[in-house]
């Protein structure tokens, strides 16, 4: 068939005129189809072939942080895939081991992990229930002090005028220079009320102070109790009775029974923790001093020479005693050395005027001094002090950070802790004496700082011939 020319001024095929005829109108159409589908948002599918669901991982790729102090090395990349919850696509799940990604280098490994589970209201229930352990090493459990028990109570605190006038010509008439100003930090009397203790019986001795330092390690007395500094060896002072060469803590025969003394008010805080236990608060101190009738030494209210270790009679030899060298002037507890042979550490700071403050409240349940301060209260004078200055309402303060050749310390722990309980009745020469050592750690001592030479009192085998002093 075909067509006859438009407009019939040539006799020719016309198809090609109708072809485009045909054409436009149809694209026209084309146009506006293409057009709704675009509006109505679904070209993607009539365009692209459809597939089955795909899962798609996330990939989380972590590298650790480099050591500064380890050798340079390649990095290793590690990358968390979240593996499929079966309870969402009900297939089994198996954690494939670290297995290297193809293409990804030998520095990369692929580790599936579990998805974090859907936080539930209700609360979690442990499986077991915690068990308390013992942290203090067995060692320093074996070189602590035998105890007693102090029972608790009302007590009264402080002193009086009268008591003090006394005291002050009881000084006086043996020779002494005391003043009643020196009592007024002890005024007034004031009721408090503190819970049953267990206390050492003897103050703590070089042979255990010693055996502390070297469980703790080399450099251990230079600023390891709290920060700060816990005694001098002789590489700080002459007058330091303990040597160190670098490795090991050593002190002589003679001092091994005698008082820790020049140990510094953190250095005893540490030692009391270290052991499991603590120092005492100045109300529990003279708690076990005076027992309920109030006595103004340990053994009663008259003073003799005979048991307390102090400065009187004048012609006694300075220096400490090994420690209950005066069974006969134990308190009422069975406690030693609670007049004289070396002042205590107690965990108060000090306050002149604390005593005044508490009298005007209630009776206080186990205080404990004031919430900070510059001194640390000291109790039960020394062997360097008048007797004015052992008596049980007495107190004495000291910078925290003192070495004194006349300070030392005790401690005490809180019930229950039956196996730290120890007898009154005990024989005081033996006491603080041959505490267990560990055995000394090889180690390269070739820094370690020259040692100087002793003071006769660390290397003597006894102190003289004629007294057990040392000082």
């Amino acid at each position: 068939m075909t067509y006859r020319a438009i407009g019939g001024r040539r006799h020719r095929s016309a198809a090609w005129q109708w072809s485009l005829i045909g054409f436009i109108p149809g694209l026209f159409c084309g146009l506006i189809a293409m057009f709704a589908v675009l509006l109505e948002g679904t070209l993607p599918q009539y365009l692209l072939p459809t597939s089955e669901p795909q899962v798609i991982e996330r990939h989380i790729i972590m590298t650790a942080t480099d050591d500064p102090n380890a050798p340079t090395a390649s990095p290793q990349f590690i990358i968390v895939t979240a593996t499929p919850n079966p309870a969402i696509s009900g297939q089994p799940v198996t954690v494939a081991q670290p297995t290297p990604l193809p293409g990804a280098g030998d520095g990369i490994v692929s580790v599936p992990v579990q998805p974090t589970a859907a936080p539930t209201d209700a609360p979690a229930i442990p499986t077991t229930a915690p068990t308390p352990t013992d942290s203090v090493p067995e060692i320093l459990v074996l070189i602590r002090s035998l105890t007693v028990s102090i029972p608790g109570g009302t007590i009264t605190m402080g002193t009086t005028p009268v008591e003090v006038t006394e005291a002050v010509n009881a000084c006086t008439r043996d020779g002494g220079a005391c003043e009643a100003s020196y009592a007024f930090d002890s005024y007034p009397a004031h009721q408090v009320s503190v819970d049953s203790i267990f206390m050492e019986i003897t103050e703590v001795t070089f042979d255990q102070y010693v055996a502390f330092l070297n469980v703790r390690g080399p450099d251990t007395h230079i600023n390891g109790c709290a920060g700060f500094p816990c005694i001098q060896t002789q590489n700080e002072s002459v007058d330091a009775p303990i040597v160190y060469d670098g490795t090991n803590y050593s002190i002589g025969a003679g001092l091994r029974p005698h008082p820790v003394y020049g140990v510094t008010y953190y250095g005893a805080l540490e030692y009391c923790e270290a052991i499991g236990r603590r120092l005492p608060t100045e109300a529990e101190w003279e708690r076990a001093a005076r027992a309920d009738d109030g006595r103004i030494y340990p053994w009663g209210n008259s003073w003799d020479n005979a048991l307390a270790k102090t400065n009187r009679p004048v012609d006694t030899p300075p220096g400490s005693f090994p420690v209950g060298s005066y069974p006969s002037g134990a308190s009422h507890y069975g406690v030693y050395d609670m007049a004289g042979n070396v002042a205590e550490w107690v965990s108060d700071w000090y306050g002149e005027r604390h005593y005044e403050d508490r009298a005007n409240q209630s009776v206080i349940d186990n205080p404990t001094g004031p919430i900070a301060g510059q001194m640390k209260v000291l109790r039960g004078g020394s062997w360097n002090s008048v007797p004015f200055f052992s008596r049980t309402v007495h107190r004495q303060a000291e910078d925290p950070k003192s070495y004194q050749r006349w300070v030392g310390f005790r401690c005490v722990e809180d019930p229950p802790n039956l196996d730290a309980i120890g007898a009154a009745n005990l024989n005081p020469a033996t006491l603080g004496l041959d505490v267990p050592v560990e055995p000394p750690q090889a180690s390269d001592a070739s820094n370690a700082q020259p040692t100087q030479p002793p003071p006769p009192e660390a290397s003597r085998a006894d102190d003289s011939a004629a007294s057990n002093s040392a000082g």
